[in-house]
């Protein structure tokens, strides 16, 4: 190895270890991510047509109480003026402006959501304004028609307990909603058209209980929120509180939740003003992204804003949601590329290519190792036969790639039809196998046993996929996700150990095996 490679090598390594020894030992940031589940980024993102005028788009921001902490608030006002505003008892958030052609507007925020348990008292609190609450919320609206004449039928069919008994009236109430009237998917919202036909939209359902409640003169109110889910887009959610003794009660006759609200409910603001809207344009629309952190709050505080401004500036965590989560997979790569470096430079390891394990190893990602290895096994068998037969036609490289390409296709789909009637969800993930990398691998196989022979094109296939098999825990690992995320400059430090790697010109651990008969003496001689 030459010095200038020796160098090289020690200057990345020194570069990447110094600023990740910096952020641990300095900057306290933890090596690994909090065992309780830390909070949530939430992303919105709203597009609008203007046509020229001014105008504003308004939407409901989360407010800190007890049950939910909020920090780090931004919004990306593209050429809008941002406010914040109180309405109606809600945070709104307003950008007005000049609306020509085209706007992104983008707010974000972290939020630690726990669950919300409230006590119901026995006594009613003196100090609460009964009767102007009683009046504000039991008066009917145009959504919730509170007097109407089928509302006070259902009412008296539903034989309620005694005015003194609120809760059980409330229970009752609630028991209808929940089991006589069906949610489903693309039905009404209206609370009248889902009390005749029994069942209405999730909105639907949540506004007759709403409405049923003030029918029976217990205050009640909507409440608008998100549902933030792992692995999926957060769900605009829409619940009731009732007013139970001078207490707010959250109820979801959907959810099915009572006095118990679940943990990963956001609450954005109460009253039907939706969640976005607009004036002075043509188009309006918007949708929700999260991510769940694996950090504590004053973990992640460390990490937005750190002492140092130019560390503070290099934060990923400062990035929309969408390109987090590409990043948290990006970041990985390089860790697969150093393995099979080690493998094939120090080891002595044929593979295909130098990134065809890492490649065949994320592909897998989403798979158990065992379930992927079997995917890979049957669709490389069922290519190879295929390809064998195509050899027969003769047929140009690109022509036979995109047939080889066919087949593989057709069979992944098979499998996903075959896994959906049995009741495998894991194998209906199937159908999103990234089969380019195995098609590009069958024809590998094909022409090196063409060349080489069927058992060197074998051998070289499996030490390919046992690479991969080595690669796949480190690209499914969460540890070294967070690591890598956290920690972007450990890829300058494996940057060094490849320069390392590179540079070694010496012996491999496969050649001292395969050589190991002429360090030897011949028979019959001896030492010296």
């Amino acid at each position: 190895m030459s010095r200038s490679v020796l160098v090289t090598g020690f200057l990345f390594l020194a570069a990447g270890l110094g600023l990740f020894a910096a952020k641990v030992w300095v900057y306290d940031i933890p090596l690994v991510p909090a065992d309780t589940p830390g909070p949530w980024q939430v992303e919105l993102r709203i597009h609008v047509r203007g046509d020229g005028k001014k105008g504003s788009v308004r939407a409901l921001l989360p407010a800190g109480s007890q049950e939910q902490l909020v920090f780090d608030e931004r919004s990306s006002s593209d050429r809008l003026s941002f406010s914040i505003r109180e309405h109606g008892g809600n945070r709104v958030g307003v950008w007005t402006g000049w609306l020509e052609d085209i706007h992104e507007v983008v707010y974000q925020f972290r939020i630690q959501s726990g669950e919300l348990v409230v006590e119901i008292p026995q006594q009613t609190d003196p100090s609460q304004p009964t009767r102007a609450l009683r009046k504000r919320y039991t008066q009917p609206t145009s959504e919730l028609p509170s007097t109407s004449a089928d509302v006070k039928e259902v009412l008296e069919e539903l034989d309620l307990p005694s005015p003194d008994d609120l809760l059980g009236r409330v229970r009752k109430i609630f028991a209808f909603v929940v089991h006589e009237i069906d949610a489903v998917n693309g039905a009404g919202s209206d609370a009248l058209l889902t009390l005749a036909r029994r069942e209405g939209s999730d909105e639907g359902k949540e506004r007759l209980l709403i409405t049923l409640l003030r029918g029976a003169g217990i205050p009640a109110r909507v409440v608008r929120g998100l549902e933030l889910r792992d692995g999926a887009a957060p769900e605009p959610r829409l619940w009731a509180e009732a007013n139970l003794r001078g207490v707010w009660v959250p109820l979801s006759a959907v959810q099915d939740f009572f006095a118990r609200r679940p943990g990963g409910f956001v609450e954005l603001g109460r009253g039907e003003q939706p969640l976005v809207e607009a004036t002075g344009v043509r188009a309006v629309g918007h949708r929700y992204l999260a991510l769940r952190e694996p950090l504590r709050p004053d973990e992640i505080a460390s990490l937005l804003a750190p002492d140092n401004p130019i560390l503070a500036r290099l934060s990923l965590y400062r990035l929309p949601v969408d390109s987090q989560a590409a990043l948290r997979v990006l970041l990985l790569l390089p860790l697969g590329a150093l393995t099979v470096a080690l493998f094939r430079n120090l080891i002595g390891i044929p593979t295909y290519g130098t990134f065809m394990p890492v490649l065949i190893a994320l592909s897998l990602r989403e798979f158990s190792l065992t379930l992927g290895l079997a995917l890979v096994g049957v669709v490389t068998a069922l290519a190879v036969v295929a390809r064998s037969g195509l050899e027969r036609l003769r047929l140009l490289m690109v022509p036979r790639l995109s047939i080889l390409l066919c087949i593989v296709v057709l069979f992944v789909t098979s499998m996903a039809l075959a896994a959906e009637s049995s009741m495998l969800p894991d194998f209906f993930a199937g159908v999103v196998f990234p089969i380019v990398i195995l098609t590009m691998l069958v024809e590998r196989i094909y022409i090196t046993a063409a060349e080489e022979g069927l058992q060197e094109a074998l051998a070289r296939g499996l030490w390919s996929v046992g690479v991969a098999a080595v690669v796949h825990p480190l690209l499914r690992s969460p540890n070294a996700s967070y690591l890598m995320f956290s920690f972007p400059e450990l890829v300058v430090a494996i940057m060094g150990l490849l320069v390392w790697i590179g540079g070694y010109t010496g012996y491999r651990l496969a050649d001292l095996v395969r050589f190991r008969g002429l360090a030897r003496p011949p028979l019959g001689e001896g030492p010296g």
